[in-house]
């Protein structure tokens, strides 16, 4: 018990020493802009915040203080403005589970654990570099995290670079190339326990179009989807050589946004194995999906409430799901007679209490079929949850969450190849956290 007390009280070091350097950075800022700063080190909450300090408009500085964009710890160097973030967190999550086999605690490190409960300990790290050049503004970006969970499978848990990217802004749109989120990713939400929405990370190639003020339409390639469970090579490669084409089209307003994306690759399971005596069912299939989410303020119960949603329908391209579990995969070893097909549906709610109290609830569901020649798995999870966090200061936060799993997985055929399980759990937890 005594190492989680010490964590706790490292929590409370790390925002106090947050709120401390985020003031200096932002008097930093305003006299940086004062003085006629690089506009490349101008984000929003700065330009917000030089305004304010020009005129004197002390309320207009403490509401830009709460932009979204006011996390880290800016500075300039050699007329680059240089953002730091990064952070700490401890989660504690306990299960009652009625039935074995739930794979109900997905770890940082992609690892699933049935077992009972689970302590995390995270942290992570960024650094974003802006600079303006006589082509446009050029950002640069890259993070990485650190985790050790009950039973993530290693001693001194993990580490690892969870993403990178530079891209280059103009009056002609937005490139940008790296390791990062897909563009069929659009819902997002403050949980403590896993919400299945579509999104997964690759190395791609993005260009996006500003058409007029709220459209943007963007086209990518992105690393293809994996075929077999051991090509999971994540950011250590950048083979766009067959590529998954996306393309996504956002309309944004105060009242609302809409987003529709697509992706198209091409499904590769031209070296499934002849078996003897069962037929050949080796082939190159084309793999597609489609997603739409929608955003809207819900002003009547809150000035800050909002509801979110996405639903998104795959064939052979199931990780867009938003699932850990692609069966897409065993279609390489377990012969395939017909695409593996899915859908999903996720949405969320934020309300605000006060300035130190805010709650969320999501619900997603999952549903997954494939057609393999001696099996028709399917698999079907639901997952809810419903929270509360406490910001008592600036930079530190606690919080609590409730959810339930239902998860089905039936074989459909000659057992040993798909084994069935399923039930209900219910999940508890309890996570401090704190960042610059």
């Amino acid at each position: 018990m005594a190492w989680r007390f010490l964590l706790c009280a490292l929590l409370v070091a790390c925002a106090a020493l947050a709120a401390t350097a985020n003031s200096e950075a932002k008097s930093g800022a305003k006299s940086a802009a004062k003085n006629g700063a690089p506009p490349a080190c101008r984000s929003a909450d700065d330009r917000a915040g030089s305004k304010a300090y020009a005129s004197g408009d002390d309320d207009a500085d403490d509401e830009d203080d709460d932009d979204g964009d006011s996390g880290g710890v800016r500075f300039q160097v050699a007329g680059t403005c240089a953002k730091v973030t990064g952070g700490v967190s401890y989660t504690y999550q306990q299960a009652s589970q009625t039935a074995s086999g739930l794979p109900l605690f997905v770890n940082s490190n992609g690892t699933v654990t049935s077992g009972s409960f689970s302590n995390t300990v995270s942290a992570n790290i960024g650094l974003e570099l802006t600079r303006a050049t006589p082509v446009g503004e050029l950002k640069t970006a890259v993070s990485a995290d650190w985790s050790k969970a009950t039973g993530d499978g290693t001693p001194n848990g993990s580490g690892k670079m969870s993403g990178w990217s530079a891209g280059l802004s103009n009056t002609l749109g937005v490139l940008t190339v790296g390791y990062t989120g897909t563009l069929m990713s659009f819902w997002e939400g403050d949980f403590l326990t896993t919400a299945n929405a579509p999104g997964r990370s690759a190395s791609m190639i993005v260009y996006e179009y500003r058409l007029d003020d709220h459209n943007t339409l963007a086209a990518g390639l992105e690393s293809n989807l994996p075929t077999t469970p051991q090509t999971y090579v994540g950011i250590q490669s950048f083979n766009l050589s067959d590529p998954v084409y996306t393309l996504r089209w956002r309309h944004e307003r105060d009242d609302f946004t809409v987003h529709l994306s697509g992706v198209l690759r091409r499904a590769d399971f031209s070296q499934s194995p002849l078996l003897p005596f069962l037929p050949n069912t080796a082939t190159v299939r084309t793999g597609w999906g489609v997603s739409a989410g929608l955003k809207l303020p819900v002003r009547a119960l809150g000035e800050d409430d909002e509801f979110n949603t996405q639903w998104t329908y795959t064939s052979d391209a199931a990780s867009y799901l938003g699932i850990s579990t692609d069966l897409t995969m065993y279609q390489h070893t377990v012969r395939s007679l017909g695409p593996t097909t899915g859908w999903s549906a996720v949405g969320g709610y934020h309300h605000v209490w006060s300035d130190e109290f805010e709650s969320n609830a999501f619900a997603s569901f999952v549903s997954l079929d494939a057609n393999l020649l001696l099996a028709s798995p399917r698999a079907r999870s639901l997952r809810t949850g419903i929270n509360l966090f406490w910001k008592p200061v600036d930079h530190l936060k606690f919080g609590i969450e409730f959810g339930t799993v239902d998860l089905r997985l039936e074989p459909n055929g000659v057992r040993g190849i798909f084994d069935g399980a399923g039930g209900r759990a219910y999940i508890g937890v309890f996570s401090v956290s704190a960042e610059l």
